[in-house]
């Protein structure tokens, strides 16, 4: 029974939800195609910077990888890059990569 409880926990930690920073560059892109973008992240990594680019201070760096959904289009595999200015904020940059 342990073992069981163990898969469920292991597989079902494996998925991983939209987080505020495909939020993010889903509403960037949908305002610069017109349309509704999806973005589904597979694997999301943020790594501590900590340091100024020209005036503003960036503290994290978030990276990713995942699709992109454009209605009536074929999803597209991405990596995608978005730069913090507090751990807790909403990004101030983003950027998606086609692969």
């Amino acid at each position: 029974m342990r073992k069981l409880f163990l898969l469920i926990v292991l597989f079902s930690t494996l998925n991983v939800s939209a987080t505020c920073y495909s939020d993010y560059l889903e509403e960037v892109y949908s305002k610069e195609h017109n349309t509704k973008v999806k973005i589904i992240s597979k694997d999301e990594h943020i790594d501590k910077y900590e340091q100024k680019i020209g005036d503003n201070f960036i503290s994290s760096i978030v990276y990713g990888v995942g699709y992109l959904k454009i209605p009536k289009c074929k999803k597209i595999r991405i990596t995608y890059i978005c730069l913090l200015k507090n751990c807790d904020s909403k990004p101030v940059w983003g950027y998606i990569i086609p692969r």
